[in-house]
Order: C-alpha cells, then sequence, then structure tokens
C-alpha cells in the first residue's frame, strides 16, 4: 500500500506554465483520475465531481526537431523525416501500433493551431507512464493531455484548460473512435477537484466546452483507491454499448447529474458526510442503470462491505472509497489487499 499526502492543487492557469523559448523542451506532467460523483453522465449532458491522483500520471517530453519522432522507451520508436512524411502515413493508415494515441493527439493539436493561423513544427515526443492501464483510471486520456498541452506549449500556444480537454477528447472519440466523456480530460487539463457540467457549454477558441467550477473543500479529504491489474479492460467495452441506448438513459442520467452538482456543493462546505452519501447513491444509481461487469462492481462491494462509501471511479476495474474514520479506512484498505488489489491512500483538497 502506498500512502501520500497531496495538500493544494495546480492553479488552473499556471498548470501550463509559461511559453517556451525556442529550442527548449516542455515537459508535463499529468495525473490519473478517479470520479466521485455522477460517471458517467458527463457524455450524457450531465455533471461529475472528479479528483486527480496526483502519484499517478503520466510524463510527457516534447522537443522541437525537424521531423516526428515518437519515443516511448522499450523500443517503441517511430519517426519521420518531416512532419508532412508523418501526415501522409496517417491519412493512408490512420493511428496506428502502440503510439496510436500520441498520433491522435499530435494531429488534433496540429489542426487546431493551424486552424488558429499558427504553424506547427517538427516535434520529438517522449513519455511513459506510472498510471495503471485499462483500470479505469483514465491512464489513455492522461497521455492526450499531457501530449496536447506540451506541443501547443512548444509551438508557442497557450490553450484554455478547456480548450486542452476538449482536443483531448477529440483525439480519442473523433481520431480514433473510443466512446469518451468530458469527464477525465477536464480534470486532467486542471490538474484540481472540478464540477465538470455539460448541461451547459460555452464556446472558447472556436471549440464547444462544457461549464467548469473548481471546488475547493476547506480541510484534506482522505480516499483510498485500489486497483487490480488482472481486471482490466478497455473504457470503450463499456461505454460503447450504453451510447446505443442512450435514449434510455435519460432520466437515471439526470439523476446521477443532480447528485454530482449536490456533491460539490458538499465538498466546498466541508461536509464529507453529503459527499459519501451521494458517492453511495450515485453508485446504486449507475448499477441500476448501466451495471459493471460482475468482477469490478464485486471489488467496489468489498469496499463498502466494511462500510466505507465506494464506486467505481472510471469504467471499471478500480474503486475509490471514501472512509468517515480512521478504523473503516483501515478495514476498506485490508479488505482490497485481501482481494489481491493494489491500493493507494492520498489526501486532496
Amino acid at each position: 500500500m502506498l500512502v501520500v499526502g497531496i495538500r493544494g492543487a495546480q492553479d488552473p492557469r499556471g498548470a501550463i506554465g509559461t511559453i517556451a523559448g525556442v529550442g527548449e523542451p516542455v515537459e508535463r506532467r499529468v495525473a490519473a483520475r478517479v470520479g466521485l460523483v455522477g460517471n458517467p453522465s458527463d457524455g450524457y449532458g450531465g455533471a461529475v465531481l472528479a479528483v486527480p491522483v496526483a502519484p499517478l500520471a503520466a510524463h510527457v517530453v516534447v522537443r522541437p526537431g525537424d521531423g516526428v519522432r515518437f519515443d516511448g522507451g522499450g523500443g517503441a520508436l517511430r519517426s519521420w523525416s518531416t512532419p508532412a512524411e508523418w501526415r501522409d502515413e496517417v491519412r493512408r493508415t490512420g493511428h496506428v501500433g502502440d503510439d496510436r494515441l500520441i498520433s491522435a493527439a499530435l494531429a488534433v493539436v496540429s489542426d487546431h493551431v493551424s486552424s488558429g493561423g499558427g504553424t506547427p513544427a517538427g516535434v520529438e515526443i517522449v513519455w511513459d507512464t506510472v498510471v495503471p492501464r485499462t483500470v479505469g483510471l483514465a491512464g489513455s486520456s492522461a497521455l492526450a493531455v499531457a501530449v496536447v498541452d506540451a506541443v501547443a506549449m512548444s509551438w508557442g500556444c497557450r490553450l484554455d484548460r478547456r480548450v486542452l480537454a476538449a482536443l483531448a477528447l477529440r483525439a480519442e472519440r473523433d481520431e480514433l473512435g473510443i466512446a469518451a466523456g468530458w469527464q477525465d480530460r477536464v480534470v486532467q487539463s486542471f490538474g484540481r477537484p472540478v464540477l465538470v457540467d455539460a448541461a451547459r457549454l460555452d464556446e472558447v477558441d472556436g471549440v464547444a466546452v462544457p461549464h467548469v467550477t473548481t471546488p475547493e473543500a476547506p480541510r484534506t479529504v482522505s480516499l483510498v483507491v485500489g486497483w487490480r491489474a488482472t481486471a482490466g479492460a478497455s473504457s470503450d467495452d463499456y461505454h460503447a454499448p450504453l451510447r446505443r441506448q442512450a435514449a434510455d438513459l435519460v432520466a437515471p442520467m439526470g439523476e446521477l447529474a443532480g447528485l454530482a452538482r449536490d456533491a460539490a456543493r458538499a465538498w466546498v462546505a466541508g461536509d464529507v458526510a453529503a459527499v459519501a452519501a451521494a458517492l453511495d447513491a450515485g453508485w446504486r444509481v449507475r448499477q441500476a442503470c448501466a451495471p459493471l461487469r460482475a468482477d469490478h462492481a464485486a471489488l467496489v462491494e468489498s469496499a463498502r462491505a466494511v462500510g466505507a462509501s465506494a464506486t467505481t471511479p472510471g469504467s471499471g476495474g478500480s474503486v475509490v472509497a471514501l472512509p468517515l474514520d480512521e478504523a473503516t479506512r483501515r478495514a476498506a484498505i485490508a479488505a482490497l489487499e485481501a482481494v489481491g488489489a493494489e491500493v493507494l491512500v492520498f489526501d486532496v483538497r
């Protein structure tokens, strides 16, 4: 078990740093996330309260170059002599291979910068991640956000945080055809707790984006996250079937959105018990309308069985618990470890 205390959060304006000088590398570290209440209603015009998990993050370094080079370590290296050569290959074959997400992210930020009158240049993109993959902690979107942000900054383009999230979403949804919503990319773009409310869309820099608030609790809130790598599955396996029955989900998604808005108000008021109650209610609604795979649900129930408020933080394979006292926290940790889960405890405001 890893126990980490995190005090404070990134400023959404300062999260992108200063404009890089010519020839300077740009680094970005983007955390995993857990959705606490409302997920997955953000994909249906609803709202989600979510927080970053700073100890688990993707790391990207972008350096200027003449061509395009992707380096994911471990021999995962591909390069093209010019950006045009890379683009031509993408047009012929699409985004393929282990770096398909990196390529998709580069494509959307290149298109966005070009549409604004900027001039994309050659880049070398080096990345690694310690976010557990395919367990619902948003490891893929962490990489997409990091690449879009770092590449834009290397070209001298400062992105609004919501536009950054929209471009990362476009990389996965439009370029790769993955069913996805706003929550992951927004909380990862802001790097702090957020209420993502997709019931109202604004337009920023020609891009439609959801309304975002950044609630801050008056004191730290302790969360327990657990996951089993052996229970991994693509988020698309869960979300794609839901998209096909969207018309039947209007009422429950509205209920989930209302719970998220209530939880955000309780978060600001420091009413952790009310946040926990909303988390529990959200789990029950979600299981009634869009149930998880049985083994994924069992992981959540193992924490709930010892009295902890708990839900799935994403599409399955992991659990986030909000114990209200130390005894319950210890019991939740023990219960998760007993079923073979890796466990992380951290504080967030």
